[in-house]
């Protein structure tokens, strides 16, 4: 009896690697999007200081997304095939590096920093890729919808923790700091996802095995080496449905997102801070 109640009581007390998954996960894509915005805030000062036109500022805000979309579906595959911790991983400490890089790409040259630019893309576009390959091996069915929501709710929260903090960073210290300081939380995120986080949950070192069987007991057996069917996908309206949706969803998104900093600035006289 009293092995019982001891058992219970660990249990209780039992944190699970899973939600340490998940939570990491958040974390990088909240720092994705900090990292991703806070250009549409810094480059007010930096068109001043470098006296880039409008149309030079377009390019600048633009050349993220050519990395971007290049490594979308790629970064599915690199996540099958080399595990997604280490896809992820890299992809962070990728990202991270070129927003550090930033200001000094600024400084040598427009095309040094479009490229910065774009390789922060490349970095950027395995991320949800990655997520969702660890979430099917570790989230049990039950638990998906939240973890997925959890995640994507760092979309919102690190584009306001952007739009919120980066003003007040580009007063008090210059804008190069908002990229000094966003570029290094990822290398901070990588020591704990680098030591905490493992592909499967089998070779999880802390895990405990009662966690182990609950997750394999709720999630169907991964096939290997599944043939995608993109010929009887792409002949579907409703898959044609959501991609026009997303689309046009992301286009408004992104634009508005890149841009109203500059409008309230220069249409509206909006003070930066």
């Amino acid at each position: 009896m009293t092995d019982s109640v001891s058992g219970l009581a660990t249990l209780r007390d039992y944190w699970p690697r899973r939600f340490t998954l998940v939570g990491l996960c958040f974390c990088s894509t909240f720092i994705c999007y900090i990292d991703r915005v806070n250009i549409s805030v810094a480059i007010l000062p930096m068109a001043q200081e470098y006296g880039w036109n409008q149309t030079t500022q377009g390019v600048v805000l633009s050349s993220f997304f050519y990395g971007y979309l290049a490594t979308q579906i790629f970064g599915g595959w690199l996540a099958d095939r080399y595990g997604g911790k280490m896809v992820l991983g890299w992809g962070v400490l990728l990202w991270s590096f070129f927003t550090l890089v930033t200001p000094p790409a600024a400084a040598i040259s427009l095309t040094m920093l479009f490229l910065a630019r774009v390789g922060m893309g490349l970095g950027e576009g395995v991320a949800f890729p990655a997520i969702y390959n660890l979430f099917a091996r570790w989230v049990p069915g039950q638990e998906r919808a939240r973890s997925a929501a959890l995640n994507v709710s760092g979309v919102s929260l690190g584009t306001v923790a952007a739009l919120l903090l980066t003003p007040t960073i580009v007063v008090v210290w210059g804008w190069p700091m908002v990229f000094y300081l966003f570029g290094g939380l990822g290398f901070v995120w990588y020591l704990f996802w680098h030591y905490r986080v493992t592909d499967t949950p089998e070779i999880q070192p802390t895990i405990a095995p009662i966690e182990v069987a609950y997750i394999r007991e709720h999630i169907p057996p991964i096939p290997a080496n599944l043939t995608i069917p993109w010929r009887h996908l792409l002949s579907k309206t409703e898959v044609w449905a959501i991609v026009i949706n997303h689309f046009c969803s992301n286009w408004g998104f992104y634009v508005i997102l890149t841009w109203l900093p500059t409008y309230f600035n220069q249409a509206l006289g909006v003070d930066l801070h």
